[in-house]
């Protein structure tokens, strides 16, 4: 049988709807009329038909108030009684009602049916729930509410024993249960006088169910009137974005018809057997290709033709040039588009098969533009006098490494290839470790950005440079081909090629300036605010990895302490050296927002497309929203990065590429992603060879600068991502801010400049293959204050083949430097006069007005001329970087003054003294982007069972400190494991392990032979050894045993 039930009330037993309906029948068959009275031993009144039900807010029936209505018989004596049972703190015992004064009856109000009683109650809760879903799935005006879901959907604490029982709102205290504690005894309050009660609307229901938190606003209270938003998208007309055209990802559907068929082939019909090999000579099979539709595309037109050619610059006919071009655009549409096509479908589904087809197609297009290129050079541009006549036969002869013969291109493609496989699959051997070395320059990446331990790094850092030399001769055969290739072109040298884009040079006409002079008047611009950053980082690392050898306060930093291996790069030390704890909570405020309002990856970009076309710019396709990719399809095996616009080349069809994820910066990357689609879009009716960007990097700075705008918080309020209370930023976040973006991106110029620097003067032959890293480190210490670890170990090494920038990413450095630059240029001159940059601001669309028209011309201008039509100024400025840095440039001035530290990197070599070093960066518990503060510790700060936790460090795994070492927790067992230690529950020596002398160990251990006695246990104390002095076991010996051995 069940326990028995403990003393309960009937309305507890019952619930409210059994409740509900015992009052309705009691109603009906006894006619009872008399006011209803608290239970007896119990704070909550009986509810029967007619009483006002009052909701606090939860969807449970104790969170519903019961108010019972004014017996009309009773008069003001019985309005007052029924007052009194309502009041938060009834006596115990009912005082007996007083007599009632005759009063002129008042007509006799209908009564409704208890069912409706039980309907309203019923269906409230699910109502709201409704309601809520409705809220967030509709851009209401309750979105820029800034204390809407505060107010309206706040979370009710789970009810508990111990718990503070929810009808303490109503002011009724229900009775506890056996398990429940006592409530004390006190003397009752006085009931305080009831107010008047006002009398009931003459056909005001007599049911209701309102929310506690709905209430009316006080007269003295008005409401706080929300800012206005600086974006109004109500004037935005609403575009089909293709959600009904969509397919939603689902599995495959298995066809059980041909695997049955197979099956069958297999088992019955000898599909399986090996067959014998034909005897005799055979003809070998046809070759097959992934993609039919490029190979029928050679030899489809004459233009493919490369026989019977006029010699360069014999024709000069203007008009037969005309025509000429006019075929090769069309012919060059179509092949462009099969290709970007290819690419398409490989990246969106990628596979071998596909992977094939799209290498096929490049193989294809590259057989067209040789060809094309020679036709074209048979006309003498010089005598035409149209001057984008002119431009597109340039475009159209200049080749650019295709113009090596086969052997030519199949030896620069291996050593590219040889060289980033290498680089990637090199292996070393941690400090200390012998081989088998397993550790590959992902893993150090690792290491080096969560270690704080700089001998290890200094070895890991040396070892992987000693290794990464071998690679030096691939590296020369690309910088020859490179140069072969540049010739063939009509340039004098690699780097002459690389810089035309920049320089405005071709193979016919000079550089109109000189770019890497441009480029060091920059630099002398931005240097004191580069040398502050350094000089403040260079003293936060002395505390970070504890004042390490080779560093001082006033000269270069040595190479491995940036927490990363690529040069210019040092956001990994962003948390534990951030000016202040204060991080920004607007990302938070946006992840919040996209999710309550169930926003899709689709819909961020929807979003941000309504953002452009409010600031002026057109509608795209609807072919644009069908078949762009937002999301990761999980169904098929994607490419997802880098995120890219694609112009499919037809003139008509524009896509995206994004496994998108909701957040800041995935909002941020729709914004820029757009702004090139929308680049793209405006340039597609000028001539097919001026469907480009003027140049890379003005297409990179005009997206940057949308990714800026996008997170103006005035803007945001406007997409009801933010509340107000986040419309003016703390200083503290916003230098928190521009610190980090200076970390990642500001801090990379400098060594941008380094790097092709070298490679111009590798290029032009004015290093010795002998002094090329020497060289390296030259430049690099000049432009970034940072310095070779150890002279003595690189003199033979090329350290600068470890850098993405080098290896695999063969076009000029400061390709990033220029669009860096330029996109504060742009970004001041859309701005309204007085905006901080610092903070974006609000477009309109009479400011982008020159920025459309710039976009419009596409490649048909220069680089400099787009510059100038958008900014009113055809060359670079630094000026706008150093304003949107100000806030940044002005609290670095002041902190390196205040704290004595030395700008600059020429200095004499003077250590940092213990009082110079700053102390390592308490962990506050924000949660706010890892690292410093964050739940997960550096790997300096924890230690494991078995090591060093003198200096503070935090045992894991079961373990302890002891003061020196980390021990397992009481109660747990010791096992080691070669020279790994591990607390585990359990004795193994209950199991019968051990051999006789200190428990079992497993590991390797030299000896003649082994034996196959049975081990016995005992028990002894404990024994810990160092990583160190348990790897010198494994030295190099004839003969290895199998030991274990339980210590303990």
């Amino acid at each position: 049988l069940p326990p028995p039930l403990p003393e309960m009330r009937l309305w507890q037993l019952l619930g409210p709807l059994g409740m509900l309906a015992v009052v309705a029948l009691a109603q009906t068959a006894d006619g009872d009329k008399t006011p209803a009275q608290p239970v007896s031993g119990s704070a909550k009144p009986r509810i029967r038909a007619g009483d006002q039900i009052v909701h606090h807010g939860a969807e449970s029936f104790s969170d519903y108030d019961i108010v019972h209505p004014v017996e009309n018989t009773h008069g003001e004596a019985a309005a007052a009684a029924a007052a009194a049972s309502a009041a938060p703190t009834p006596a115990p015992e009912p005082a007996p009602e007083p007599a009632p004064e005759p009063q002129p009856e008042p007509e006799p109000e209908p009564t409704p049916e208890p069912a409706a009683a039980v309907s309203d109650v019923d269906e409230a809760p699910r109502a709201r729930a409704l309601s809520s879903k409705n809220l967030h799935a509709t851009d209401g005006p309750d979105e820029h509410h800034p204390h809407h879901h505060h107010e309206h959907h706040q979370e009710e604490p789970a009810i508990t024993e111990e718990a503070d029982s929810p009808f303490e709102d109503s002011g009724f205290a229900p009775a506890k249960g056996p398990q429940g504690a006592p409530p004390p005894e006190s003397a009752p309050e006085p009931a305080p006088e009831p107010e008047p009660k006002p009398e009931p609307a003459a056909h005001a229901p007599t049911h209701t169910v309102q929310k506690m938190t709905e209430k009316e606003p006080m007269i003295d209270d008005p409401p706080v009137p929300l800012p206005e938003p600086a974006i109004k998208f109500d004037n935005i007309e609403s575009e089909d974005y293709g959600s009904e055209d969509e397919v939603v990802a689902a599995p495959d559907t298995i066809d059980n018809e041909i695997i049955a068929g197979l099956v069958d082939k297999f088992l019955n019909q000898g599909g399986g057997d090996i067959k014998a090999e034909p005897k005799g000579p055979t003809t070998p099979a046809p070759k097959t290709f992934a993609n039919v539709k490029a190979q029928a595309m050679i030899d489809s037109s004459p233009y493919w033709t490369t026989e019977n050619l006029e010699a360069p610059g014999k024709l000069k006919d203007e008009k037969e040039a005309k025509e000429w071009m006019k075929g090769y655009a069309e012919e060059a549409r179509k092949m462009l588009h099969l290709v970007t096509e290819s690419g398409w479908m490989y990246f969106t589904n990628a596979s071998p098969t596909l992977n094939k087809a799209l290498n096929e197609a490049e193989e294809v297009m590259a057989r067209f533009v040789r060809a094309t290129a020679q036709q074209a050079k048979q006309f003498d541009t010089a005598a035409f006098t149209d001057e984008a006549l002119k431009k597109q036969f340039g475009y159209v002869t200049f080749e650019g490494m295709s113009a090596l013969t086969a052997a030519d291109a199949e030896a620069f493609s291996t050593a590219n290839s040889d060289l980033n496989k290498k680089a990637a699959d090199t292996t070393v051997c941690d400090l200390d470790l012998p081989p088998p070395c397993a550790l590959k320059k992902i893993d150090l990446e690792s290491i080096a950005h969560m270690d704080k331990d700089s001998n290890r790094l200094a070895h890991l850092y040396n070892t992987i440079n000693q290794n990464v030399a071998s690679l030096k001769g691939n590296y020369q055969k690309i910088v020859e081909l490179t140069n072969k290739g540049a010739k063939m072109n009509g340039f004098g040298s690699g780097s002459s090629m690389w810089l035309s884009s920049y320089d405005l040079s071709t193979k016919d006409t000079p550089p109109q300036f000189d770019v890497m002079k441009k480029l060091n008047e920059a630099y002398k611009q931005i240097a004191p605010f580069y040398k502050n950053l350094h000089a403040y980082m260079r003293r936060q690392i002395a505390g970070l990895y504890k004042n390490p050898e080779g560093l001082t306060k006033d000269q270069a930093i040595p190479g491995h302490l940036f927490g990363t291996l690529e040069g210019g790069d040092w956001s990994a030390h962003y948390l534990d050296t951030r000016p202040y704890d204060d991080e920004d909570t607007v990302p938070e405020e946006m992840l919040a927002a996209f999710h309550d309002k169930n926003i899709t990856q689709k819909e961020m970009f929807t979003k941000a497309y309504r953002y452009f076309k409010a600031v002026g710019f057109p509608s795209l396709p609807k072919s644009f929203w069908t078949n762009s990719v937002f999301a990761r399809v999980w169904s098929k095996d994607m490419i997802c990065n880098p995120p890219a616009a694609i112009d499919m080349r037809d003139g008509e069809e524009f896509r995206v590429k994004m496994c998108a994820q909701l957040g800041d910066t995935d909002f941020k990357q729709a914004h820029s992603l757009l702004a090139q689609t929308f680049y793209q879009f405006l340039y597609r009716k000028q001539p097919f060879s001026f469907r480009e960007a003027a140049n890379p990097s003005i297409n990179e700075a005009i997206a940057n600068v949308f990714s800026i705008l996008s997170s103006n918080t005035d803007y945001l309020f406007s997409q009801s991502l933010i509340a107000p209370d986040s419309l003016v930023p703390k200083e503290s976040q916003v230098i928190n801010r521009l610190y980090k973006e200076a970390l990642t991106h500001f801090a990379k110029l400098p060594f941008d400049l380094a790097a092709d620097e070298w490679r111009i003067e590798y290029f032009n032959g004015k290093t010795a293959a002998s002094k090329l890293n020497e060289r390296w480190w030259q430049l690099r210490e000049r432009y970034e204050g940072v310095k070779q670890v150890s002279p003595a170990v690189n003199a033979s090494t090329l350290d600068a083949l470890i850098n993405t920038a080098i290896v695999q990413e063969h076009s000029p450095a400061t390709r990033q430097m220029i669009t860096y630059v330029m996109q504060f240029q742009i970004l001041k001159s859309l701005c309204p006069e007085g905006s901080i940059l610092s903070e974006g601001c609000i477009l309109s669309e009479d400011t982008t007005g020159k920025l459309r028209e710039a976009m419009e011309k596409g490649s048909s201008i220069n680089w400099l001329e787009a510059l100038k039509i958008i900014t009113g100024k055809g060359e670079l400025d630094v000026a706008p970087l150093l304003e949107y840095y100000e806030p940044l440039i002005n609290w670095l001035q002041n902190t390196n003054e205040v704290d004595q530290v030395t700008v600059g990197w020429d200095g004499e070599g003077v250590r940092f003294t213990s009082e110079e070093i700053p102390a390592p960066r308490v962990d506050t518990g924000s949660g706010v982007g890892g690292g410093g503060s964050s739940a997960i510790l550096s790997e300096d700060r924890v230690a494991y069972p078995g090591g060093d936790c003198s200096n503070g460090q935090e045992c894991l795994l079961e373990s302890v400190c002891d003061g020196k070492l980390c021990v397992c927790a009481p109660g747990l067992f010791t096992l080691t494991i070669g020279n790994t230690i591990n607390c585990v529950p359990g004795n193994p020596a209950d199991k019968g392990f051990g051999d006789g002398k200190g428990g079992l160990v497993i590991g390797l251990f030299p000896s003649e032979s082994t034996s196959t006695s049975a081990p016995t246990t005992t028990t002894k104390p404990k024994n810990y050894r160092s990583r160190k002095a348990a790897s010198s076991e494994f030295g190099i010996l004839p003969m290895l045993a199998l030991v274990t051995a339980l210590l303990f």
